[in-house]
């Protein structure tokens, strides 16, 4: 099956109140709904999706060096999505960054929307990755690109 992970950062000082008394229900330019969003499909086909809630995340990877890194992130949500050549995508969150979650079923697979909190900064340092700035290594923030808008 097709799967397609959506994922918006919701604006803490979005004011739906306003939204609807000035502007028929609708965001404005100067009160926005959702600060970014990713959207991407999971590369392949899905045989099982599950969610895994407060469990421990490896981050892993190589420094510029080659040299590997591995670090536990623990309190997170990972969307594990197994392939029918028995393959594994990780999609990780930081459990205390989403506010909600939401499957919308399509004819050939589903959309899992993930709405984060924009209370605390969120570190994304690569496509499918979303842990708070506070429990990212400290170590590798300098490697992270800070392009995001805040």
């Amino acid at each position: 099956m097709k799967v397609t992970i959506n994922v918006k950062l919701v604006n803490s000082k979005y004011n739906q109140a306003y939204a609807d008394k000035d502007n028929e229900g609708e965001e404005t330019e100067d009160n926005i709904k959702y600060l970014w969003e990713d959207e991407f499909e999971v590369q392949g086909n899905v045989t099982n999706f599950k969610v895994t809630n407060n469990t421990t995340y490896l981050l892993k990877g190589l420094y510029d060096d080659d040299d590997e890194f591995c670090f536990e992130i623990p309190e997170m949500t990972v969307l594990e999505c197994t392939m029918d050549n028995g393959t594994q995508t990780l999609i990780p969150f930081s459990k205390k960054a989403i506010s909600k979650t939401t499957k919308v079923d399509t004819k050939d697979g589903f959309y899992f929307n993930v709405h984060l909190k924009s209370v605390k900064e969120i570190v994304n340092p690569m496509e499918g990755v979303y842990i708070l700035k506070d429990d990212y290594p400290q170590e590798l923030l300098g490697f992270v690109n800070d392009d995001e808008e805040e």
